[in-house]
């Protein structure tokens, strides 16, 4: 009996990586419907996949269907709660559904659990300009420049120039 359990999940959880393995392969080629599709049978299969969930999130996300995103990735936060790309992406897909704050919280979060990831502090510097956060905005350009990223500069040089920031206040 014991043996005939072992060899059913294996089975079982080898039929779901195949699935698994498609979906991703067809989200490396911006297939999103074909990886959603494929990703989805495999969640089925494994619904405590965060894995799963997480690339089921981007291609429901990079779709355009945003809020299918927004639910995966919660779950996958649920089943692995430290995971710093679950909440960015989470972030990501809030802020271009409209969720400025959830947003923020989101990248903060990021930058908690991983604090050299120059994407999250250039992202919630935008979502902190665009709620009028511009001194708080303008740190998180700056910490971006300082970790790599390139985009924050023009940001930077438009937004943060001390007699700008002084004006401001």
């Amino acid at each position: 009996m014991g043996r005939f359990l072992i060899i059913s999940l294996l089975f079982f959880c080898s039929s779901c990586m195949l699935e698994y393995s498609s979906g991703l392969a067809k989200l490396r080629s911006e297939d999103y419907k074909g990886a959603n599709e494929d990703l989805s049978i495999a969640y089925q299969k494994d619904p405590f996949n965060h894995e799963i969930l997480y690339a089921r999130a981007l291609s429901r996300g990079l779709s355009g269907h945003y809020t299918g995103a927004i639910n995966d990735l919660t779950r996958a936060i649920k089943l692995d709660p430290n995971n710093a790309n679950y909440y960015f992406y989470r972030g990501y897909f809030k802020s271009k559904f409209g969720k400025e704050k959830g947003a923020i919280d989101d990248f903060s979060k990021t930058i908690q659990l991983y604090p050299y990831f120059p994407e999250a502090y250039y992202n919630r510097g935008i979502k902190l300009l665009n709620s009028g956060y511009l001194s708080e905005a303008c740190q998180d350009f700056q910490t971006a420049v300082d970790l790599g990223d390139t985009l924050s500069i023009r940001f930077i040089n438009v937004y943060c120039r001390k007699e700008i920031i002084q004006k401001v206040e």
